[in-house]
């Protein structure tokens, strides 16, 4: 008991600055994305053409794919916050806990936002992408936790 303790803690939150800051930096680099107005709106504003080019990129895929690539984002969110969070085990519920409330509340706020940006409105299906996402990463480091503690136990 002892020993899964101690291994809990080692492995429980990261030390290296390079998760914190590639974290960070994914989160920052969702919101821009989740935040750029269509190519429409900004070229009638008469924006920068490269803003404009890079916005017809964003949008340039097909509606259903665009709602699907919300699940991979918030997947890679939610891991990479669990990197620094730490395990999400029995014995370290609080970490479960944020980690939970990070991705889900993050999943809840990239939506939300959409109601200040013009020509984009919040969705339910994304919303749901979002938080599968989000969720799916919760548990997929959940069972890698698991795998780490038994090799590291044997």
């Amino acid at each position: 008991m002892i020993v899964n303790k101690a291994i809990s803690v080692k492995i429980a939150i990261s030390s290296n600055p390079v998760d914190y800051a590639v974290a960070v930096l994914y989160t920052i680099i969702i919101q821009a994305l989740t935040g750029i107005p269509k190519p429409e709106y900004l070229t009638q504003a008469n924006v920068n053409e490269l803003l404009v080019l890079f916005s017809q990129e964003v949008y340039d895929y097909p509606f259903w794919l665009q709602d699907l690539s919300h699940f991979p984002l918030f997947f890679v969110f939610t891991w990479l916050w669990a990197r620094c969070i730490g395990p999400v085990s029995k014995e370290s519920w609080s970490s479960t806990i944020y980690l939970l409330l990070v991705s889900l509340g993050y999943s809840v706020v990239s939506e939300v936002t959409q109601i200040i940006i013009p020509n984009r409105f919040p969705s339910i299906e994304d919303l749901i992408m979002n938080l599968s996402g989000a969720l799916t990463g919760l548990l997929c480091h959940k069972y890698y936790c698991m795998m780490i503690r038994k090799r590291l136990l044997n």
